[in-house]
């Protein structure tokens, strides 16, 4: 009869732990990539540009900066790279065609990552 019970308690344990939770792990909110820093918020809207015009996108809010060397204006392409870079460190997808905007140091890409 011992036995029995035994059995049945790893079979209850091992039923348990297949209903653990198996929901996606929260992306790091910040990242760095050599001398830039990359922060995650968790939503945001955006726009890409179509034929059509602006048409909104959502996903999560990518904000790009340096804290040894501020970004400027002309340094878009640069902070694209990194939010590519940094969606992907976090199992997301950055929208390359998501717009970006300058607010300074940091560029902002809203809704460019899923």
């Amino acid at each position: 009869m011992t036995g029995a019970r035994g059995i049945m308690a790893v079979a209850g344990l091992a039923a348990l732990a297949g209903c653990a939770d198996t929901t996606a792990p929260v992306p790091a909110p910040s990242l760095t990539d050599g001398p830039y820093v990359s922060v995650l918020r968790p939503a945001g809207v955006g726009h890409v540009i179509t034929a059509d015009g602006a048409t909104p996108i959502e996903g999560a809010t990518l904000a790009i900066y340096s804290p040894t060397d501020p970004l400027r204006y002309d340094q878009g392409k640069v902070a694209k790279d990194v939010a590519v870079r940094a969606c992907a460190a976090r199992m997301m997808r950055f929208n390359p065609a998501a717009v970006g905007r300058y607010e300074a140091p940091n560029w902002v890409f809203p809704g460019a990552c899923r």
